[in-house]
Order: structure tokens, then sequence, then C-alpha cells
């Protein structure tokens, strides 16, 4: 964060401890400053500082407040206001803050570097990859600001663009010997294009360098996931808490975390639903495995998995996601459990079904459906926008159009729809019931009496490999790390079958690939209906 200037015997040592990284000592001596000058514009900012880089950012908040009512010309305040505002996770508030900022210094490269920064939080990434080209062009040595680049290159799907600035940076010796980090992000982009082994290698080299840095870990955990390396790879999965992506479902709690070395028979463990609902489907698969070992098991998860998850065996309480127990004597994020259960491709815990729809409910629905006109086929074709993912694994519906030959009938799985998707929806026949699902329970009774679900790599498809239902999944060129590499099924859902695109992005080749093998299926059907 920027400095202000000295100012003042008692403010210079203040400004002297600051500087050293003494940020207690700066806290008291800026409070007296500011306690016999309340309006010492300066000594306010760099409280702000002082206490921010303690963790201390509301606080920090309101003192870099009351300097920038002071003195609003401030671009320094604004910026570390900004710094402040993206660690309370208010990134819009933080990007008004260097607009601000701009305004005065235009020129400013670190003003640039932030902006992009506070726009890649946001997921707007093609004007965080202009802010930091912009950056960059200012101040070609701002290392970080290349990389950063590299970052939001790779999000877009530009994978060899991202390649050709990390191995620029990487011919720096610079840059190479200062940034570990730099192979650890090259692993990521790396990873995209499907080189694995490749994308290990440069997570191993930066790890050589420095063991502790997170980010090498956690690519090494979703390569050696992809590549069914189990065994390293949810080791590696724990460092994943590290990561700034991940500090939301950080475990809350001050009861010790499970993951299989302790006895629990006779205790109370609470297992925590984590990420996305699709995660927690796939994975409260563990909670009897939980049970067996003589535990009461609490599940917490969000409200509309509620009704659904009160069909899976082995769970004692069902907690809401709003409430916070303290009366248990351990806790498991649930992606932590096939770590607990020392997990391998061979043991994945994979029941036929392990969910189950309320039969009330599948009557309502039966009822809503009417007679089948056909294949009944379920579809889910995009997921959560706000994911980083999502442009890979969320397709447009006027893309899949040649997936569906005549004599099917087409349900939407999904409460939402984007929309650029209602006229392709409208022209197919899609039905789409949006707010009448009103949790999954609903979900699972709809898919219920489906034929068989396809979707894109998105929580319906996970409902109906838990259901046993028949789900094709969708996915991008280079899928997810559950989904392995180079098959065509999956240890997870034994119901499932794994569709693959041939070049990234080319939804209507696989569309087209499907459309054959959903026509064979809807033929049969008809024939089966006949005889």
């Amino acid at each position: 964060m920027s400095r202000p200037k000295p100012h003042g015997p008692r403010y210079q040592a203040a400004l002297g401890a600051l500087h050293a990284g003494r940020m207690v000592e700066a806290e008291r001596l800026l409070r007296q400053v500011v306690r016999q000058t309340p309006e010492h514009g300066e000594a306010l900012h760099c409280l702000g500082i002082a206490l921010h880089a303690q963790g201390q950012s509301m606080q920090a908040l309101g003192f870099l407040d009351r300097s920038l009512r002071l003195q609003p010309a401030n671009a320094k305040a604004e910026n570390n206001r900004a710094h402040v505002l993206a660690a309370l996770g208010r990134h819009q508030d933080a990007l008004a803050c260097l607009d601000r900022a701009l305004a005065m210094q235009p020129d400013d490269a670190e003003l640039h570097y932030n902006r992009g920064n506070m726009l890649m939080a946001l997921q707007r990434n093609e004007p965080a990859l202009a802010a930091l080209r912009h950056a960059a062009t200012l101040n070609p040595v701002l290392h970080q600001a290349w990389q950063n680049m590299g970052i939001v290159l790779t999000r877009l799907g530009r994978l060899d663009e991202a390649l050709g600035v990390y191995e620029a940076l990487l011919r720096q010796p610079r840059a190479a010997a200062s940034m570990p980090e730099l192979r650890a992000n090259r692993a990521g982009t790396l990873d995209q294009l499907n080189r694995r082994e490749d994308a290990l290698a440069d997570c191993d080299a930066a790890l050589a360098v420095d063991p502790g840095l997170a980010l090498a870990h956690f690519n090494a955990s979703v390569v050696c996931l992809s590549m069914g390396n189990y065994a390293r790879g949810w080791r590696e999965w724990e460092w994943r808490w590290k990561s700034p992506e991940f500090w939301p479902h950080r475990p809350q709690w001050l009861q010790p975390t499970w993951l299989g070395d302790a006895d629990i028979a006779g205790k109370r463990v609470l297992l925590d639903a984590e990420q996305g609902l699709g995660d927690t489907i796939q994975f409260c698969r563990y909670a009897p495995m939980v049970k067996a070992l003589g535990a009461e098991v609490w599940l917490r998860v969000p409200t509309p998995l509620q009704p659904l998850l009160c069909t899976l065996d082995g769970v004692d309480r069902l907690v809401p996601y709003d409430e916070r127990p303290n009366d248990f004597d351990f806790q498991t994020p649930l992606m932590s459990l096939p770590l607990a259960f020392r997990t391998e491709l061979g043991n994945v815990p994979a029941a036929d079904a392990y969910l189950a729809a309320d039969p009330e409910r599948v009557a309502v629905w039966r009822d809503v459906l009417g007679p089948a006109r056909g294949l009944r086929v379920g579809l889910a074709w995009s997921g959560n926008p706000m994911l980083k993912a999502d442009a890979q694994r969320s397709a447009p519906l006027a893309a899949l159009a040649e997936m569906f030959p005549p004599g099917v009938e087409l349900v939407s799985v999904q409460k939402d729809m984007r929309p650029g998707d209602h006229a392709a929806a409208a022209r197919l026949g899609v039905r789409h019931f949006g707010d009448r699902l009103m949790d999954f329970a609903d979900s699972a009774a709809l898919v219920s009496l489906l034929d068989v679900v396809i979707s894109v790599d998105t929580a319906p498809a996970h409902l109906a490999g838990a259901l046993g239902k028949p789900v094709w999944l969708l996915l991008h060129e280079v899928a997810e790390w559950r989904w392995l590499m180079n098959r065509d099924d999956s240890p997870w859902y034994h119901s499932a079958r794994l569709f693959r695109q041939r070049s990234a992005g080319d939804w209507a080749e696989l569309a087209g690939r499907v459309g054959a093998e959903l026509a064979s299926v809807a033929d049969r059907h008809i024939s089966g209906l006949a005889g």
C-alpha cells in the first residue's frame, strides 16, 4: 500500500515504524497523533494502513474515510481505501475508489494494475485485461501485471496467448527467480491445454523454490485429481483454504477438523457443505460412511438442498445453513471427506442411487407433465454465471439445436434461463417450469419422471447421478478434475455417460454426435412402446 508523507516528529516516528513493519507500534503512535490533532488527515490515512495490515479492515475503513473527508483529492488514500474495501469483499466500491484516484493520476501504473485486479475479482475479464495491459505499458517491469494478464487470458480461453506471456516472463531471470508463482500460474494454463504432465512439473518446480506456495499445491491437486492420482490429489486439495478464491468457504468452527485420523465413535461430527450445490450433492455420499464409524452425523447444507437431503442415509440432523451450532465434537468440510476415507479410483463410494425423490412431489409433477409425448429428455445447458469457469462449461441453448431429433419431449431441469435462451427454448419446444421448481426436492421429483437427463457440468447432472437416473454429461474439451481424463464413464456415478468436446468450445460438433446417440435411443423407445 502507498505511504503518506512525513509530517511532525511523532508522526515521523510512527511512519518509521510503519515502514519497518512494526504495525502495533505505528498504530499506538498514530493514535496519539490523532488524539492530539483529530484533523490530521495524513495521520488518519496512515492509521488506516496500520490497522489494515493487522487485519482490522473495518476500523481501517473508518479512518480512511475520515482522512478523505479532510483531503478529498488524495489519490494514495483512495488507492489504500480500495485495498481495504477489497479485503472486505466490496470490489465494486473498491473499483470506484480507483477510478477517482485515476482521475487525479491517469498515468499511474500501480493504479491501473490495481484496477485490473478489482475487475478480475468482479469477473469482468475483458476490461481487466485492458487495465493490466495499460499498466504494463506504463511500467514494463511491473511483472505482476504481466502475470495477471496471463491469468485473465487463461480465463478467456486464450490459452496460447497466456502461455506466451508466462514464457516471456520466465525468460527474464529477475522475474522468474523472484516469482515462483509464475510457474504455478503457468501450470494452470498448461492444465487447460490438457498438458497435465507439464503442468505438474511446473507445480513441482515452483514448490522446489517455495514449498509453502499455496497456488502451486492447489494447482497440483487439480492436475493430480484429473489424472486419477487421488493419493496425492486429495492431500494437495487441502491447500484450497490458502487460496483467496476459497476463503468464503473456509471452516468457521473452533472444533478440530476430522480427516480420518481420530476415533469418532460416540462423537458428534458436523459435515459442512462448501462451494457449489453440485459439490454438495456429489460429496454428501460420505455421510453414511461417517455414521458407520459410530458417529452422530450432522449435515449443514444450503436451504434449497435440505428437503432433498432428508432422503440421505446416515444423517442424524440436517442443520440450516444460516444456523451456527457449537455443540459438536469434530467438523469436516464435505470435500475433505475423500481424504478422510483415503479414496482411490478403485474404492470411490458409488451406490447406484443414494438420494431419492419424495413420492408426494412425484405425484404432483406427474400431473404437471401429463402423458409423455415421446422419449422424455431433461435438459440443463447452463449453470451459475458467477463461476469463473462458466464460459467453458455453459452453452447457449441454440448451439445445441442439432442434438434433438424428432420424437423427443424436451423438459428443462434448470430453474433459471438466460435472456438469450428464451427464443431458442420456444423454437425447440422446451418445457420450462422456472419458479415452480421451489427447491431440489422438486427437481428430484421432476428428474425421476424423465427417461434421460442431458446436462452440462452443473448441479442437475449431479442430481440425476445421485438418483441413479441415466445422465449424459456434455463436457468441455478439458473437463473439470472430477470427470478425469479420456473416459466416457465416471467412477462417481454409474448411470453417467460422458461426452467431451473434440475441440475447445465446439458445442455444435458435440451436439451432432450426442444427437445421433439420442436418435437411436428415441427409436428404441418408440419400438418398445409399439411392442
